[in-house]
């Protein structure tokens, strides 16, 4: 079956919700702020940026997802408006200022650079190309000539997909926190087309 690449935006509500369920399955470990799963789903579907996710499908079914971001603005903004609504004024006050404190710092500084800030398949579409299908659409986009992406050390499949999609190591950040969380130390990998 033949697979397209669509915004988020464009998407029907059921395959947002796809969409969001694959993100929670890849990054849940960083959104700790609650157990409640239905609650994150809402807020996650509500603040997806509509045109900077791009999700792969096939038939109607989203098997991957990608999140991009420019010297300008980062696909996930976790809007207080959105998270007072969900988890209330204090905390969702406090989720908004402590996750955009990470989701909103500046990535990338030039205009022809862009950041792989998410990428994620579901665990039954792995190595089939989806992965590999959305870095392509991105490096496809024509205004990017460079592009980064972050990975911990621990995550090898990850690692190998962005060198075989021409990515090559930047720098390791050996002494970070996470590693002694035991994922692994945070590896920047660059890709320049020019």
């Amino acid at each position: 079956m033949e697979q397209t690449i669509l915004e988020y935006g464009r998407l029907t509500d059921r395959q947002k919700l796809e969409a969001v369920d694959l993100f929670l399955e890849g990054f849940r470990h960083f959104l700790t702020f609650s157990k409640d799963q239905e609650l994150k789903k809402k807020l996650l579907f509500e603040i997806f940026d509509p045109a900077l996710f791009k999700c792969c499908l096939e038939g109607e079914k989203v098997l991957g997802l990608i999140g991009l971001a420019t010297n300008e603005v980062r696909p996930l903004n976790f809007k207080k408006e959105s998270c007072i609504k969900y988890f209330g004024k204090f905390k969702g006050g406090l989720i908004s200022s402590q996750m955009n404190a990470i989701f909103q710092k500046p990535v990338v500084k030039q205009k022809d650079e862009l950041y792989i800030d998410v990428l994620v398949t579901g665990s039954d579409a792995r190595r089939k190309g989806i992965g590999s299908a959305l870095l392509n659409h991105a490096f496809s986009l024509e205004s990017y000539s460079t592009f980064y992406v972050e990975v911990f050390s621990n995550n090898q499949p990850a690692i190998k997909l962005y060198e075989k999609n021409g990515f090559s190591i930047e720098k390791c950040e050996k002494l970070s926190l996470m590693r002694f969380l035991g994922a692994g130390y945070p590896i920047k990998m660059v890709r320049k087309t020019h």
